[in-house]
């Protein structure tokens, strides 16, 4: 079985370079900090081509309410948008913010997310990373 694991793991080793290199820009550009038990937040970014600024904020803000997130705060003029999401944490219902940023990049949009949780929260790196990109995705013409 040991064996098994170490084959395994060698295996990944090899392979992570490769998967780095396909990975999606906002894979590539995801950033995480904090800890565990002090809170962390999470971050990425990606340019969206072909799409306007404006076309970008609808789009967020229309598919952020529709998977049930809580609009916060927004405007439209500085591009910005805050959504809660509602969390289960110690027993207790949470309020987890997403804080997005939607700003014009020559004829393109760049589409900035951040996100973070409370000290104790569990959430893992694929998690983060698919629900962020999951935001980025919704700004792109359908």
């Amino acid at each position: 079985m040991k064996t098994t694991l170490w084959i395994a793991a060698g295996l990944l080793a090899f392979a992570a370079p490769t998967m780095a290199a396909d990975a999606r820009p906002c894979e590539s550009n995801y950033q995480q900090g904090g800890s565990f038990l002090s809170g962390r937040s999470f971050s990425t970014w990606e340019i969206v081509p072909g799409v306007k600024p404006s076309e970008a904020f609808s789009r967020i803000q229309a598919d952020g309410l529709k998977s049930g997130l809580r609009v916060a705060s927004s405007d439209k003029g500085s591009g910005t948008l805050s959504f809660e999401q509602n969390a289960a944490h110690k027993g207790q219902t949470i309020q987890l913010p997403w804080n997005i940023v939607i700003e014009g990049a020559g004829k393109d949009t760049k589409v900035t997310v951040s996100k973070s949780t409370p000290p104790g929260y569990a959430s893992g790196k694929e998690t983060q990373i698919k629900s962020m990109c999951a935001v980025i995705d919704s700004a792109r013409k359908k």
